[in-house]
């Protein structure tokens, strides 16, 4: 526990926790312990003349000891990574609490580390190892916004859309906020009614996205309607026709990020199984194959020469990688070279990265 006074009250301790409950001294109930401080709740606290606050400890999240492990060979990456973690956080807290940022101000962390993912090497490999559900909704927005803007590139967009596919994605699950946490961390199968609530994020985001200064009309549609699909099942609007192609493309990223990723009710898909259920996605109506097979082609072309986990225990190196059946590639086990789509009882269970091999 740290005891902070008044006179050190600045943005370095905004998106730190309070260790304890805050009351004024004719007792009216401040703040409750565990509250992640934004400058309005600053602000707050200097009103009612509040001398000094108790502080959670600043250690060092799971997820930053994750990061830092899984991008060994990127330590920039993993440091940009880290920050925007603390600072979605703190943005995110300071837009449902009556002072809503401006776009450029969550933009600042941002860009530095999206510039450099779309300069740099394929980096949705490590993103998938990230293990936990902790901070998902933060971790989720950064990675949908990495992605996004991957995706334009690889479909060779202008770049200011490139840019801009960055930013929705970082923003489209900002609704979220408002929803209850005891709703997003169920573990159990939410009712029709929490699900109902779940379905009003878009709603709720766009309602605070519309009070930004510098927001414009693609991000707020890619925020309402990421989950809107081609068939017409999505919501909130059930819309088949007249989605918008970015949006449509913060769609495939949301999508594959939610799937390959540990949620509070269920584990993330398997490397393979993930792509493919994307591919599914676009055979079932939902998703434009435009953008997830380019998308799909990409992600793959960064297996070449990984080494793998069979289902049996054994590992084994990928070799060359067939479109037609991209779970079942080529690959070399005991010095011997196996064609998957022959030998059937073989499957994948993990793709490792590149320091985790012992080959």
């Amino acid at each position: 526990m740290e005891l902070c006074d008044r006179g050190k009250w600045n943005h370095s301790i905004v998106g730190r926790s309070l260790a304890n409950d805050v009351v004024s001294a004719s007792g009216h109930f401040l703040l409750r312990k565990g509250t992640v401080l934004t400058h309005w709740h600053l602000t707050i606290l200097k009103n009612h003349q509040i001398d000094n606050i108790e502080l959670q400890p600043q250690l060092e999240s799971p997820i930053e000891e994750q990061t830092k492990q899984i991008f060994a060979f990127k330590k920039e990456i993993s440091a940009q990574y880290n920050e925007n973690l603390i600072e979605v956080k703190r943005l995110f807290h300071e837009a449902i609490s009556r002072e809503v940022p401006q776009l450029q101000e969550f933009m600042v962390p941002f860009k530095p580390l999206l510039e450099k993912v779309l300069h740099g090497p394929n980096i949705f490999l490590e993103l998938r190892h990230i293990k936990g559900h902790d901070e998902y909704t933060y971790r989720h927005s950064i990675n949908v916004g990495l992605m996004s803007a991957t995706i334009g590139k690889i479909l060779r967009l202008p770049f200011s859309d490139t840019i801009k596919l960055g930013e929705i994605g970082f923003l489209h699950d900002i609704g979220k906020m408002k929803v209850p946490l005891h709703i997003l961390n169920k573990e159990t199968k939410l009712t029709v009614e929490e699900f109902a609530e779940v379905k009003k994020h878009p709603s709720y985001g766009k309602d605070i996205l519309q009070q930004m200064e510098g927001i414009d009309e693609s991000i707020l549609n890619g925020t309402l309607c990421h989950h809107e699909r081609l068939d017409g099942s999505g919501y909130p609007f059930g819309l088949k026709e007249n989605i918008p192609f970015l949006t449509q493309i913060i769609a495939v990223a949301d999508t594959y990020d939610a799937i390959s990723s540990e949620r509070v009710y269920r584990q993330k898909l398997l490397p393979f199984d993930a792509l493919d259920e994307l591919i599914q996605e676009v055979y079932r109506g939902k998703l434009n194959g435009e953008i997830v097979f380019p998308f799909v082609e990409h992600i793959l072309s960064g297996y070449i020469g990984h080494e793998i986990e069979l289902d049996d225990g054994r590992r084994a190196k990928i070799v060359q990688l067939f479109k037609e059946e991209i779970n079942r590639p080529l690959i070399e086990l005991d010095s011997m070279f196996i064609d998957m789509r022959e030998n059937r009882m073989l499957n994948i269970k993990e793709v490792f990265l590149y320091h985790d091999s012992i080959l």
